[in-house]
């Protein structure tokens, strides 16, 4: 008997005008040794990015192996490949534009989260929160990211974010797929010259539920939940 629990769904992108701008699929897997494997495929339609990502973390959440392509306006653009052991983070990409390109860089102390852009995953970085420090308001270093842009339309490369994580409280959440319990958390990005981004997590597997930020002046909501998240 296979050991592993599985749940999927689906997310939309919705603008301040009402329309849907986009979408993603997600299926996560947990497997009794402790990792969990996110697979992602997320479309826009107004920048015309398709990505496809393959994440796999540890039971905390710290990142272990990524797989992200990018297309963009139905052409290849880049494809990358991104390994985290020890403080060594490793990523070797193939771009239109630069060809292929090798980086390592290391991180003291280790990779603490991974951001490949899937909006399910900026979910993750919530687990970097420290609920027995009454900090409100915490920093959190250590962090690398497959694209500087906030839809991820470069690269595939390394990259690193610094940023503070606040959580806001227990928040009870209605959106197209029900009714959850959810955890607010709130990322401040003043050192990017950006508003902050609100998440709405599932306690225990951080799983997505509902996400607000003005910079893409969009609400991504959990429009499909099949499965239960552990």
């Amino acid at each position: 008997m296979l050991e592993h629990n599985t749940w999927s769904g689906r997310i939309n992108y919705i603008h301040d005008d009402g329309h849907e701008r986009g979408r993603e699929w997600f299926t996560v897997t947990t497997h009794q040794e402790g990792y969990r494997v996110v697979r992602a495929m997320c479309e826009m339609d107004d920048s015309q990015i398709l990505r496809d990502v393959t994440f796999t973390l540890a039971d905390d959440f710290k990142p272990v192996e990524a797989y992200v392509r990018l297309v963009k306006a139905g052409k290849h653009k880049g494809s990358a490949w991104f390994t985290f052991e020890g403080d060594e983070a490793k990523c070797e990409s193939w771009m239109s534009d630069l060809g292929h390109v090798s980086q390592k860089i290391i991180v003291a102390g280790g990779v603490a989260s991974f951001g490949p852009h899937p909006v399910l995953c900026d979910c993750f970085h919530t687990a970097l929160y420290d609920h027995s420090n009454p900090l409100r308001i915490q920093p959190v270093e250590r962090i690398l990211h497959s694209s500087p842009e906030p839809d991820g339309s470069t690269g595939p490369m390394l990259g690193r974010w610094e940023f503070g994580v606040e959580y806001v409280g227990e928040e009870r959440v209605s959106v197209p797929a029900g009714e959850f319990d959810t955890l607010h958390y709130r990322f401040n990005l003043e050192n990017y010259g950006w508003p902050p981004e609100d998440i709405w997590v599932l306690p225990g597997s951080r799983q997505f539920v509902k996400i607000r930020w003005d910079v893409l002046k969009t609400t991504y909501v959990l429009a499909e939940l099949n499965g239960v998240p552990n």
